[in-house]
């Protein structure tokens, strides 16, 4: 049955609400917590315990997630998966005033490894079940309008969590947290599910044919030389970006002592330039050219990274650095937007329904696993060399990967859109 364009709409406005309720207050939560963490224990490692504990549980729910949401009913497994969070939300609730100082960390990360995981279902499930929610010619539309959800957030969430903070506590962000939970799950038992044919629940299976299984997914992935090459791109530039979330505080509050104001502003200013382009994308035609977007992302990130390391370099005036860093942060977080949205869209467009799951599983998984490599690789650059020569060296060297791959990788064919009944039957290509 032919989803219309009315209930895609309808769809729409469901998820995106649901979307920014729970990132916001997510975003929230995290910072609260990490803040509950670093007044109990006095360890600078508090706001740092997610990024562990997150690509760990990435990692090892690699093969059963993957499976989990090739084998059964998008819906069910969402449900479950909010469920098991507002459970374990509860637990956290009532048993963390039992704990007082570093034996805060225990039930925090005991916490933290079943939310993720279930944080990582739900991620692959809801990517799996967008041509369920609504049809090819809105997958565009409610991508942009996701990620723009989560931009907004990105950019108020922390103004608002550190004031209620303050004035009341961290007990008041786990009732935002699990209201949350709750809301978004009302609205989830509200939306409708179109299953394909081929989507029928599978009885568990053993150990062996799960991977078995698994495998089947990677050899689909192994088989498309366009996507191969997007996750590639996608490797490349979370390493490459660990700069910015590394090298920005460190230069601008340690090295040339500008304050936290500036960093807070060069930073939202990030999450604008985000915000805006999904926006932009929102209202855009569908896109074709994907290739031909990522060539230009791509050189306007590497011009931007240059940039803020010649401007670090070049003068520690406040005004200057706030004003020119807005700039080149602003015209980063508009690009990265024309780089994940167009992404995620395509992989929805053209992965056949019963791999989607394994696909995004991996793909998620790979792409936590270069956040932390990153990170430790420019964190030691920075104790050695703290200067902005190293943003114009990762600018330089993104430079040089995308003139480098790029011809190339524009004359690879696309894959077939999948949601287009019209295209089933052709190659198109860039």
């Amino acid at each position: 049955m032919e989803i219309s364009d009315h209930e895609s709409n309808q769809q729409i406005i469901k998820d995106v609400s649901s979307n920014f309720i729970s990132t916001f207050c997510g975003d929230m939560f995290s910072f609260a917590l990490g803040l509950m963490l670093l007044h109990a224990t006095g360890m600078s490692l508090s706001f740092g315990v997610s990024m562990i504990i997150m690509p760990l549980v990435t990692l090892i729910g690699l093969v059963p997630i993957g499976n989990l949401v090739d084998s059964y009913p998008h819906k069910r497994l969402l449900i479950i998966s909010l469920g098991i969070r507002i459970l374990a939300l509860l637990t956290y609730a009532m048993t963390i005033s039992l704990f007082h100082g570093q034996g805060k960390l225990l039930p925090t990360v005991l916490f933290l490894i079943v939310n993720y995981a279930s944080v990582n279902l739900s991620n692959s499930g809801y990517t799996a079940s967008i041509r369920e929610l609504v049809n090819g010619n809105h997958i565009q539309k409610l991508n942009a309008l996701t990620q723009s959800a989560s931009s907004f957030a990105l950019v108020f969430s922390p103004i608002v969590a550190a004031s209620l903070y303050v004035l009341m506590g961290f007990t008041a962000f786990l009732v935002f947290q699990l209201s949350a939970h709750v809301i978004s799950l009302l609205i989830l038992l509200t939306m409708r599910f179109h299953y394909q044919p081929q989507h029928k629940v599978t009885e568990p299976q053993n150990e062996q044919s799960q991977l078995a299984k698994f495998k089947s997914g990677l050899s689909y992935l192994a088989s498309q030389p366009f996507l191969k090459y997007l996750i590639c791109v996608a490797l490349f530039l979370n390493f490459v970006f660990a700069v910015i979330n590394v090298g920005l505080p460190f230069i601008i509050v340690q090295h040339l002592h500008l304050g936290n104001l500036t960093l807070g502003i060069l930073n939202s200013m990030d999450a604008v330039g985000m915000l805006a382009g999904n926006l932009i994308i929102s209202f855009l035609p569908a896109i074709k050219h994907l290739a031909k977007i990522l060539a230009l992302t791509l050189l306007t990130m590497s011009v931007a990274l240059a940039g803020i390391g010649w401007l670090f370099m070049a003068t520690s005036n406040r005004l200057t650095v706030q004003v020119i860093g807005s700039l080149m942060t602003l015209s980063m977080g508009g690009a990265l937007s024309f780089m994940n949205t167009p992404f995620g869209i395509y992989m929805q467009k053209t992965v056949p329904t019963p791999l989607m799951g394994r696909v995004t599983s991996t793909e998620i998984s790979l792409n936590m696993m270069s956040i932390p490599v990153g990170t430790l690789f420019y964190s030691a650059i920075f104790q050695i060399f703290p200067s902005g020569a190293v943003f114009i060296l990762s600018g330089i060297g993104m430079l040089i990967f995308t003139l480098a791959t790029m011809p190339k990788f524009i004359h690879i064919q696309m894959p077939v859109d999948i949601s287009d009944p019209a295209a089933v039957n052709e190659k198109t290509s860039l």
